[in-house]
């Protein structure tokens, strides 16, 4: 079935060019699906997402590597419908593809993805969220923002005093 829908939905999938993107750095997504993915992206963090996860598609695509392939053509299809301006119409009462829309309507029609009736599109949304969520908060520029110093491992002195304990003089056992 993704093998007929995805070409089908790509064809009537028109996505507006967000941010630059190198296609030849993508293995596993095409320029359409990443210019959706950033979208998605973006309606779900903010609009400084590109800067704090400025490689955020390349990440994406390196990531979809090491899934199956089947699970590499559900987020195909996801974004490719998605992106089709009936879905926005539906869930955002606008006629224009997910990408051309404010990032206050996608959001709404991410949230209208979250509570739906329909199992796969509330499936849709947790895909959408865990990818975004999982890639912004792995950037370094974010840490501050979420009140994380950085790893342990890379920064030994963290582990001196723990912010989870603040000013209990106790030393972290091993």
């Amino acid at each position: 079935m993704a093998r007929i829908a995805i070409p089908i939905l790509g064809v009537f999938a028109h996505p507006r060019r967000i941010i630059q993107i190198d296609e030849r750095r993508l293995t596993y997504l095409d320029a359409k699906r990443a210019h959706i993915l950033f979208a998605v992206g973006e309606a779900i963090v903010g609009s400084d997402f590109n800067q704090k996860a400025p490689d955020f598609v390349y990440i994406v695509d390196d990531y979809l590597a090491y899934q199956r392939r089947e699970s590499r053509e559900a987020l195909a299809q996801g974004l490719l419908i998605t992106e089709n301006w009936v879905v926005s119409l539906v869930f955002a009462r606008r006629p224009r593809g997910f990408s051309h829309l404010s990032i206050e309507d996608r959001r709404r029609v991410l949230a209208r993805l979250a509570v739906s009736d329909v199992q796969l599109l509330r499936n849709l949304y947790a895909a959408f969220v865990n990818i975004s969520a999982s890639v912004f908060y792995s950037h370094q520029a974010t840490w501050a923002e979420v009140g994380y110093d950085g790893v342990s491992v890379d920064h030994p002195e963290l582990l001196a005093t723990p912010r989870w304990r603040p000013g209990d003089p106790r030393p972290v056992e091993p």
